[in-house]
């Protein structure tokens, strides 16, 4: 079975310099959408270009409070070498693994990214 990724390319400098927040503020109205990836600064110096893998879950779609400090224990952003968008992107989209996974692996790289199987 052949996965066919649903994304949005954004590029417009006026997005230059805005935050997390602001990017999920953007896209909130998007229930579908379970992880956004954002081009930072940091991704256009740093020599891997890891992109900032942000989770779009908030406090109010989790049971309590207990379910979003699980889903969230390693943050609510990582980073991903640009060869794990797909990856990471598809694994969330089909339930096969949970953004707390990819935020784990992430955490436990010297670096803080994750890096693709």
């Amino acid at each position: 079975m052949q996965y066919e990724a649903h994304v949005h390319f954004i590029d417009d400098p006026a997005w230059a310099g805005a935050t997390v927040d602001e990017a999920l503020n953007a896209v909130c109205a998007d229930e579908n959408l379970a992880v956004v990836f954002l081009a930072d600064r940091t991704t256009m110096q740093a020599e891997s270009h890891a992109l900032l893998a942000v989770t779009t879950l908030t406090r109010e779609e989790c049971v309590d409070d207990e379910d979003y400090e699980q889903l969230t224990e390693f943050g609510r952003e990582f980073r991903t070498v640009p060869a794990g968008v797909h990856e990471v992107h598809a694994n969330l989209s089909i339930g096969n693994l949970g953004f707390e996974e990819y935020a784990a692996w992430a955490h436990d790289d010297p670096e803080r990214i994750y890096r693709s199987f």
